[in-house]
This record gives structure tokens, sequence and C-alpha cells, in this order.
């Protein structure tokens, strides 16, 4: 079975690398990070790398929403499981941004949450 690969983007450094660890460790997934929504798009769109599915954080100094709308919008990536996790509220944003997406509010618990979800959706 080929290692699937994660699209992990959060502007939190202790969050996104602690998400990192686990999801390798614990999950076997192989992560690529990107400290912010300029920086994940800077490296999909110049990288390109393989993604089977992203996590994203909602609200980042630049493009935050604006990285699902672009893995949305391209077509190699379009299709794979997003998931938002986010310490938003679904009543703090518009849920259009959800359609095709997963939502796991960040709270204690989330990071079993996301496994759960890859696991469902890869």
């Amino acid at each position: 079975m080929d290692k699937k690969t994660i699209f992990l983007v959060d502007d939190n450094n202790e969050l996104r690398e602690a998400l990192k660890i686990i999801l390798e460790t614990t999950y076997g997934y192989e992560v690529i990070e990107a400290f912010g929504g300029a920086n994940a798009i800077n490296i999909l769109g110049t990288r390109k790398p393989h993604i089977d599915a992203a996590i994203l954080d909602m609200v980042m100094k630049g493009h935050g929403g604006s990285v699902g709308d672009y893995l949305k919008k391209t077509p190699q990536y379009k299709g794979i499981p997003i998931i938002y996790h986010t310490g938003l509220a679904k009543e703090q944003f518009d849920n259009r941004i959800l359609e095709g997406a997963h939502y796991i509010h960040k709270e204690a618990g989330s990071i079993k949450k996301i496994g759960a979800v890859l696991k469902e959706v890869l």
C-alpha cells in the first residue's frame, strides 16, 4: 500500500508541528506542511506536489480560506478531500466554504477526529 500524502496548512507552528508528528507516527501518512496561506499557494503552484488530502486552518495571515478555493479550482487537486481544522464555530463564517469539505473544530480530541475522517476518505 502506498503511503498517502497529506497537505497540512496552519500558521500556528506548535500545532502544525504536533499534528505533523502525529499524522506521520500514529497514522503513517507523509505530510507536506505550509506555515500559512501564501506559503501553501506558493508550494502548490510551484512544486505541484501530489497530495491525497488537505488539512487547512481557516483563518491565517494572508490567504486564509483561499487555499481551499485554490485546491477546488486547480484541476490537479480538484476532488481531493479537504478538512477545515479551525477554532471558528460554524456560525462565524460563510458555510458555503464547507461545500464538499469536512469541518473539525480545534479542541481537545480534534486530532483523533482528523485521523478518523482521513481513514474514512482515503
